[in-house]
């Protein structure tokens, strides 16, 4: 007499065991997924802030650096602690900017005001030529900007330009700090020998 082997393969319960087990690693496997590609998304993000950031900078930098020299302007006060080719403004809204008179590039023996202020929720550049009527070209260098705060450093203390601060003698500012708050709270802080 034979006897009937068993049927070889898989029951009905092994199979919905094996089934929800692979469900539960493609759960985990897309959640893991997913929090690496938010993290990428945010890390994106965080380099092209920095990117615009150290632009702005560097184009501040270059503007203060073929700013005009104070032998071809005309004579300032002398406890005007600014270079003759900075300014500082006061917007319609009462924000601080900054003037900067500069050599235009290109173009020798013209000059420019170049102006960089907070407006619109970003940090403008205005470039307007001194000589001739032509009109200013305006670009948003940093978004999300909400506060420029100038400081200048003479005679061994920081101060805000235009205020005098008793029991010290006015000199001639070496450095410009310039201070860009954005609307997250984070600040910005550059200091620019002069």
């Amino acid at each position: 007499m034979r006897t009937r082997r068993p049927a070889r393969g898989f029951t009905l319960v092994e199979m919905l065991v094996a089934v929800a087990l692979l469900a539960i690693i493609g759960v985990v496997s897309w959640r893991g997924l997913d929090y690496v590609a938010q993290q990428r998304a945010h890390a994106e993000q965080a380099a092209a802030e920095a990117t615009d950031l150290l632009r702005t900078l560097a184009q501040l930098e270059r503007d203060l650096e073929q700013r005009l020299p104070d032998t071809m302007l005309e004579a300032r006060d002398a406890a005007q602690e600014l270079p003759a080719a900075l300014t500082l403004l006061v917007t319609a809204n009462g924000a601080p900017a900054l003037e900067i008179l500069r050599a235009s590039p290109g173009s020798p023996g013209r000059a420019q005001r170049v102006v960089y202020r907070v407006a619109d929720g970003a940090l403008m550049r205005t470039v307007i030529s001194a000589d001739t009527a032509a009109a200013a070209s305006t670009v948003a260098l940093l978004q999300g900007a909400q506060r420029l705060t100038l400081r200048t450093y003479a005679a061994g203390a920081w101060s805000v330009p235009g205020a005098r601060v008793s029991g010290r003698p006015p000199g001639r500012a070496t450095g410009l700090e310039v201070s860009i708050e954005c609307l997250d709270s984070t600040r910005y802080v550059r200091v620019f020998a002069l």
